[in-house]
């Protein structure tokens, strides 16, 4: 049986990143997470990188054809026998066509679109409440652990992202509206959508994914 390949969408913040990881060790895929490999090339001090970091912090968007090389060029080091997920693209109708396309061409015919729907006003919540660990990288949530200032990990401070300020959060959700949905629809004409409410917990959330996924496989 062919590998099964997963695209998460949903609004940042809708917890894709915790349950791509949970798929991802369930499945034992390799993810291809656009957003996380944007935030390492906007670490360079290069030309690219420094734009990527002025963009990416006012909540815009970085060019077409850097999302499409960011994916591309990580699928197409992955053997064909394993699987991906996908977290974090695609953001726009074009790309997804584009993506459907590159899947066909390289055999990747398996395909599930998991949507977790979480509301405008839960995502804001949460993202001015997450934290991320200044030295090891590590996400939490002060709605989870209020006060936290210390990444009980490692010990490295705790800070926030520089794209989950208000306004550019505000240019996020403005975003998903105009073009994250209409990718969703262009996923449902063709029944390929799972939709999960994502409001619950983690482990809610992870169980529902599973009980609908084992239906579609």
């Amino acid at each position: 049986m062919k590998p099964i390949n997963i695209i998460f969408l949903g609004r940042s913040g809708s917890g894709k990143g915790t349950q791509a990881k949970l798929l991802q060790k369930k499945f034992s895929l390799i993810d291809i997470d656009t957003g996380g490999i944007l935030r390492e090339l906007a670490k360079k001090k290069d030309i690219l990188g420094k734009n990527i970091a002025k963009t990416i912090d006012k909540g815009h968007l970085v060019p077409h054809w850097l999302v499409l090389f960011c994916w591309l060029n990580k699928l197409l080091s992955i053997s064909p026998r394993r699987g991906v997920i996908m977290e974090g693209s695609p953001r726009e109708l074009e790309e997804a066509k584009t993506l459907m396309e590159v899947f066909h061409w390289l055999g990747r015919d398996r395909i599930k679109v998991i949507y977790l729907r979480v509301p405008a006003a839960e995502v804001k919540k949460r993202l001015l409440a997450r934290r991320i660990c200044s030295r090891c990288g590590k996400e939490y949530s002060l709605l989870l652990t209020p006060g936290l200032k210390k990444c009980p990990a490692c010990g490295g401070k705790l800070i926030r992202r520089a794209d989950d300020y208000p306004q550019a959060i505000r240019n996020r959700m403005i975003f998903f509206r105009r073009k994250i949905i209409p990718t969703i629809n262009y996923f449902r004409h063709r029944k390929m959508v799972i939709e999960i409410d994502g409001r619950k917990s983690i482990k809610e959330v992870h169980r529902e994914i599973m009980a609908a996924l084992g239906k579609k496989l």
